[in-house]
């Protein structure tokens, strides 16, 4: 189960760089021009076009960690792809609260590159992360 959420991890980390990068590029590509006709200093628009690089993979994380298992029914993206899915202690469907709290928390857990959250899941009964623990929820197989 520590490899399955890793990995899934890394699929939903990937997204959102990936959208992140996505968005830079293509601020870039509207900066340019802009910088070649004098209208832009050029590190405006580095630092514009690194904001919004940064910034594209800050909300693409909120999109893929919070909205996106709120309306599919507790799964991600790289979950979908592993066969996981989220759900409460009792079985049901998490609220927004507990996405939120579960993307929130996992700043403590990412430290270390997840060594906290590896540590997690493997002395908790349920295979919790300490975000699973504070929302309440457990991460399951569906295949």
């Amino acid at each position: 189960m520590i490899a399955r959420r890793g990995s899934q991890h890394v699929v939903d980390w990937a997204l959102a760089v990936g959208s992140g990068c996505l968005a830079g590029v293509l601020t870039g590509f509207v900066a340019l021009p802009l910088v070649r006709w004098g209208l832009v200093p050029s590190t405006v628009a580095l630092w514009v076009t690194a904001i919004v690089l940064v910034g594209g993979a800050f909300v693409a994380d909120v999109l893929i960690q919070v909205w996106v298992p709120l309306r599919r029914g507790g799964i991600t993206p790289g979950m979908l792809v592993l066969g996981l899915r989220v759900e409460t202690l009792r079985g049901g469907h998490p609220r927004a609260r507990d996405f939120f709290l579960r993307w929130l928390l996992f700043t403590v857990d990412g430290l270390l590159l997840g060594l906290v959250a590896v540590v997690g899941i493997a002395v908790t009964d349920r295979r919790q992360r300490l975000g699973d623990v504070v929302a309440r929820t457990v991460v399951v197989r569906t295949s």
